[in-house]
């Protein structure tokens, strides 16, 4: 990709091109191009044969010959793979058979999308290489051997080829000299390449200017590693590899000729395979579409081949190896393509924070005063980059539906059947997709949007000037030339260039790793400052810990530093409990999907039954195993619940964590606002001796009013308290602000009574005391001393166990200097105590008893003194008997708080980092963890929580840290949300129970009477349509009834128990299949529609009774099920009863039951339900058990 010069107007801003060697124009010319030349080659080849026997050759093609070419073209794809893998292990890396097996099929696909003789597919693996980790060098000298392997393997080749072709008498003068040419020209480039790669002066005589194809190639073979391209050795073993992928590919189209019935002489067939070979590699065409099938043709024909088996196998051949490929390799390359990424304009700003801000006004068409409305909104429209969550459209989502591996294959066959006269199986086949897909994206659509609206009522803001005036946007909606007006507590929206600041500290330690907040100041830096060093910017994703500022945004989303390192990284959110269980459900369903489609398919086969209609019954097969709704339920089942939640109070950020919510055993949370009232009262300002003192009050209220850091209820309290005492002509010189490591905050004033230069200092009284010298006593300064410090303590510890918060107070005269830091914190005179007071929540209690019987511990985790945080646990019904203090984690070991963690109840004197640490060993012990915090100072510990919440006040930056945000500052509302998490996944596990085990049985089912009879048991079109109408009523799983016993307990995912539940389910279902089989045998005269249509009824009619008995744990009589599921199962019964008596039957192949047959149909379907009840009582019985004995043998928590 290149990218066109920097416009001058940034609402237009750059767009991107295509580099001329690889324009798409050009590209899709040479795609049309090869497709008119494919359809002439079957034009002129139809000419010679007729329609009908070319059909019936594909048909009747022998599958065990069949088999044998798709195994060779498995085994190019392995010897391609080996080529990356030998050459990597000479330079001392390793790649796994996985990513070696993928990134061959993307190589191969690309050599052929892109013809260039082997160099294109090498060329695009180097990027794939690089991004998983490979060292550059040997990649570069992986892709010289890998070109120059191939070039050498089609010499050797074209030189045995060339002689029989010659002996045949074959060989005319175009062939020769095309031959010829051909080959020297790959000797030349096998020679040359390897001699040239590796050496570094090459570049340097290599013009740039109008040869940048030439230049990139000369700088990549520059790059390689001398050692390995100049290994004779090692270009051996790799020639003998790409010899052995081409000899692989003649021997599969050998193969294909001898499953159409003819015997053609090996060597002359390799022969006139490299002939066609030689036209594909030199051809501008993809694939050398049209030229390789004409030449394959010709050279089958000069061999004893008819036209219409040259035909047909060649056209199996580049099915195989072009065709069927292509849809993975695609999916490959794109997703490779993706993650590399394309070039932006980052790189012609990279250096913003150097030139003077003039200059980034200027660049950005931006002044101070901000943009128009009409400028920002033109590059709102021209930056889709920005917005990454919008909703995808309908026609999309039914695409993504469609484009699943299995679906495009069943597609596929479906187009086969249209081709051999089967237009109406083909018909069906294709609106059963067509309307499951559609079914799935509406209903997805509409959980989608429905979220989407939840979600805009949190969304974050960001304050912007505009057109002079400041306004508060969307902060998906600040673009560059914006200018961002910044406070304490904002998250920064973008990177951008500081234009002024008054006391600004930025908490940059997401991006640079540093402890405490930087500060910001305007002015330039040296273009090479590393971003550490860059004092006169900000970043997109830190957050403002004090002061404020006026940004000018210069880069965001993707291009800000932090969607840099994403986008580099390839970083995504850490997966979450429900997608861990959904992906091993997903892999468990794969493997038990692939062993039992390819053991039918083989079976079959050998058979001898029809190629086509096998073909497709085994792909019908697999999906009806898959649970294709699967995504539509989930979105269905956790938008319903987001909006049941939001109803109460509780607004979901992220969908999965509903899950999480329903599974959660412990909740951390800190005290103030959650078990507290969050309406903090000064209750009184002392002195040393602890008397009241309005000299401590005014010093407090000159830190508290002057200080531009997050405001907390403290301040407020201050400020409140000390509303009447007189500010005027003091004023504020500047500020140390808050950390969590010092636990002070300091503000220097001047003209204060005391001093005309005065730092007043407030914070965690251990933590004042430790920068004091000295004491107050009346107009006195007296050093302190040990029965001083003791008093005080003292002091502290009944004021704490009362209740109260106490905070320090401290001072000290300074000079006049231009700034002040954290190293004037020190020779301080201890003033007093600050008393604030924070009565228990009313009704509290009850909530965290009510908590308590859901099987949720509540755990505080507070940065108060142990005695506060004692008296309010006290308070609110919580056990106190063990406590864990800061100091103490910081002497703990890993493996000690593990085993702690779980039996204490408070955390008091801790930093963040500690919660993070206490909250990652409750993890470690098994525990689903939740953690609610408002503050800048809980977002690590909500980042790491399962499950983060926050309030609608918080920090922006705890907002955006959290899954779940609280509109009320209340417990209670919580609780109704964990309910409502454990209602959505007990209807999620619902579906998968239901639809794994009723699916599985029907697998198990129709494979085995697939072996057994001597027809298929059911069609493709009846294994889908059964399949369809069962989903149905699983629609109205989403807003089904649970029990209660369900969302009394916490429930997480277990792998064992559905794979357990899925086989005694599923066998017990496939048992009475099979007595089902044995009464249509016996009573059908084996007529296969009869048994179909039998077969059909009591399939469809026990999936729908599966639905009742597997929803509860309960006997299915006693749980209740929604209104929707009951109606939607009772009209699909009803419908699947009299489908074979309507005008439809004879589309999908059934015929009207006799009613002795329809009645033991009836009959088996409700012994099932009944002997099915009393399977699932059985079952969870011995589950119940298994939990109970576990859990004695490995408790988690006394």
């Amino acid at each position: 990709m290149s990218v066109k010069p920097p416009n001058p107007d940034l609402n237009h801003p750059p767009v991107f091109e295509e580099d001329p060697h690889y324009s798409r124009p050009a590209l899709w010319l040479t795609w049309l191009l090869g497709a008119a030349m494919f359809a002439t080659v079957i034009g002129v080849a139809l000419h010679f044969t007729d329609v009908e026997s070319f059909t019936r050759l594909l048909v009747e093609a022998e599958p065990l010959w069949l088999i044998a070419a798709f195994g060779l073209q498995a085994l190019t794809y392995v010897a391609q793979g080996q080529v990356f893998r030998v050459v990597l292990k000479a330079g001392g890396q390793r790649l796994s058979l996985w990513d070696s097996g993928k990134l061959s099929l993307m190589k191969l696909f690309v050599d052929q999308a892109l013809p260039s003789s082997g160099i294109s597919g090498a060329f695009a693996v180097v990027a794939s290489f690089v991004r998983l980790g490979f060292a550059k060098p040997v990649v570069l000298a992986c892709l010289v051997l890998d070109v120059s392997g191939y070039f050498l393997a089609y010499v050797l080749s074209v030189g045995v080829a060339l002689p029989v072709v010659i002996f045949q008498g074959h060989a005319t003068a175009t062939v020769l000299t095309t031959c010829v040419v051909f080959v020297a020209v790959s000797l030349v480039l096998a020679v040359i390449i390897p001699r040239l790669a590796g050496n570094s002066r090459l570049a340097a005589h290599v013009p740039g200017q109008g040869f940048s194809i030439i230049a990139k190639g000369v700088s990549l073979l520059t790059g390689a590693d001398k050692n390995l391209v100049r290994s004779h050795a090692l270009l051996w073993r790799v020639t003998l590899l790409e010899l052995a992928i081409i000899v692989l590919d003649s021997a599969t189209l050998w193969v294909l000729v001898r499953a159409l019935g003819v015997s053609a002489p090996p060597l002359e067939l390799f022969a006139g395979f490299m002939l066609a070979s030689v036209l594909r590699s030199i051809g501008i065409v993809p694939g050398g579409l049209g030229a390789f099938e004409a030449a394959a043709v010709v050279t089958l024909h000069w061999v004893g081949v008819n036209i219409a088996v040259a035909l047909s196998a060649t056209l199996l051949f580049r099915g195989l190896t072009f065709w069927l490929p292509m849809v993975p390799g695609l999916w490959l390359a794109h997703r490779e393509w993706q993650s590399t990424g394309k070039k932006t304009t980052r790189d012609k700003n990279a250096d913003y924070w150097s030139p003077p801000v003039s200059q980034v006004f200027s660049t950005l068409h931006s002044t101070p005063k901000g943009l128009s409305q009409t400028q920002a909104a033109a590059r709102m429209r021209s930056a889709p980059v920005q917005a990454t969550d919008r909703p995808r459209g309908l026609t999309r989502l039914v695409l993504e539906q469609m484009r699943t591996p299995l679906v495009l294959i069943l597609i596929v066959g479906a187009l086969v059947a249209v081709v051999v006269g089967d237009w109406l199986d083909a018909a069906i086949v294709w609106c059963i997709v067509l309307i499951s897909a559609v079914l799935s994206a509406w209903y997805e659509s509409r959980a989608s949007q429905a979220v989407e609206q939840l979600r805009s009522k949190i969304a974050l803001r960001a304050m912007v000037r505009r057109e002079g005036k400041p306004l508060e946007v969307a902060a998906s909606e600040v673009v560059p030339g914006d200018i961002l007006l910044l406070s304490a507590g904002s998250l920064i929206a973008a990177d951008g260039r500081i234009i002024q600041a008054l006391d600004c500290f930025i908490a940059e330690s997401l991006l640079t790793g540093e402890t405490f907040p930087v500060e910001k100041l305007p002015g330039d830096c040296a273009p090479d400052a590393p971003l550490g060093q860059r004092h006169n910017c900000v970043f997109m994703g830190t957050s403002v810990r004090s002061g404020t500022a006026e940004v000018v945004v210069t880069r965001y989303a993707q291009e800000s530093e932090i969607g840099h390192i994403a986008k580099t990284l390839a970083l995504r959110p850490p997966e979450t409990e429900f997608e861990r269980g959904l992906r091993h459900f997903g892999g468990l369903l794969l493997r038990v999907m692939l062993v039992i489609t390819i053991v039918v398919f083989g079976i079959n086969m050998l058979l001898h039954r029809p190629t086509l209609d096998t073909l497709l019954f085994a792909i019908a097969l697999s999906i009806g195993l898959s649970p294709e709704l699967l995504p539509a339920i989930l979105s269905i089942t956790l938008a319903k619940g987001a909006q049941r939640m939001a109803a109460k109070g509780v607004i979901v950020r992220h969908l999965n964590a509903i899950e999480n919510l329903g599974a959660m055993d412990i909740l951390c949370t800190d005290k103030t606002g959650t078990l507290t009232r969050g309406v903090v009262v000064l209750d009184g300002a002392m002195d040393v001796e602890g008397v009241v003192a309005s000299d401590v009050l005014q010093l407090a209220v000159f830190n508290s009013s002057f200080q531009t850091g997050m405001r907390n209820a403290m301040d407020d309290a201050i400020t409140l308290a000390g509303k009447d005492l007189p500010c005027a002509g003091v004023s504020k010189l500047d500020e140390v602000p808050y950390d969590f490591v010092r636990k002070r905050l300091s503000v220097v004033v001047a003209n204060a009574p005391e001093a005309s230069r005065l730092m007043v200092t407030k914070g965690a009284l251990d933590n004042v005391l430790e920068v004091c010298t000295h004491r107050r006593r009346g107009d006195q300064v007296i050093a302190l001393n040990d029965a001083e410090l003791a008093s005080i303590a003292q002091r502290f510890a009944d004021w704490s166990e009362q209740g109260f918060r106490v905070l320090g107070l401290a001072t000290r005269t300074l000079p006049d200097q231009p700034h002040y830091g954290r190293d004037e914190e020190k020779d301080m005179t201890f003033r007093g105590f600050l008393l604030f007071f924070d009565p228990p929540e009313p009704g509290v209690k009850d909530t965290i008893a009510a908590l308590d019987k859901l099987g949720v511990q509540v755990k505080i985790i507070s940065g108060d003194s142990h005695l506060v945080a004692r008296h309010v646990g006290m308070a609110v019904g919580l056990p106190v008997e063990r406590i864990i203090t800061g100091a103490e984690l910081s002497a703990m070991k890993d493996e000690a708080l593990m085993h702690l963690a779980p039996l204490t109840t408070l955390f008091a004197e801790v930093d963040p980092n500690q919660k993070e640490r206490i909250i990652r060993a409750l993890q470690k012990t098994g525990h689903v963890v939740g953690y609610m915090g408002d503050g800048i100072n809980d977002a690590p510990a909500l980042q790491v929580a399962d499950i983060g919440i926050s309030v609608d006040n918080a920090a922006d930056v705890a907002k955006q840290a959290a899954d779940f945000v609280l509109l009320e500052h209340d417990l209670n509302v919580l609780r109704e949300g964990i309910e409502e998490g454990r209602h959505t996944f007990a209807n999620t596990l619902k579906y998968i129970s239901i639809v794994s085990s009723a699916n599985f049985g029907n697998m198990i089912s129709m494979a085995l009477a697939s072996l057994a009879l001597p027809f298929l048991p059911l069609l493709a079109k009846q294994i889908l349509l059964n399949n369809f109408l069962s989903d149905i009523p699983s629609m109205g799983i989403a807003n089904d009834n649970v029990d209660r016993e369900w969302e009394n307990t916490p429930h997480r995912w277990n792998i064992t128990e559905i794979r357990n539940f899925m086989v005694v389910f599923g066998l017990v279902s496939s048992l009475f299949d099979m007595l089902t089989f044995v009464a249509l045998y016996l009573l059908a005269d084996m007529v296969p529609e009869v048994f179909r249509s039998g077969w059909f009824v009591e399939s469809l009619l026990t999936q729908l009774l599966t639905i009742f008995i597997v929803r509860t744990y309960r006997p299915f009589y006693q749980s209740r099920p929604a209104k929707l599921l009951m109606i939607s199962a009772l009209g699909i019964g009803l419908l699947a009863i009299g489908l074979p008596y309507s005008a439809l039957a004879p589309w999908f192949g059934l015929v009207p039951l006799p009613f002795h047959i329809l009645a033991v149909v009836l009959t088996i379907s409700l012994v099932y339900m009944a002997s099915a009840e009393c399977v699932k009582r059985i079952f969870y019985r011995r589950q119940r058990s298994k939990r109970h004995r576990r859990s004695i043998a490995t408790p988690v928590s006394g």
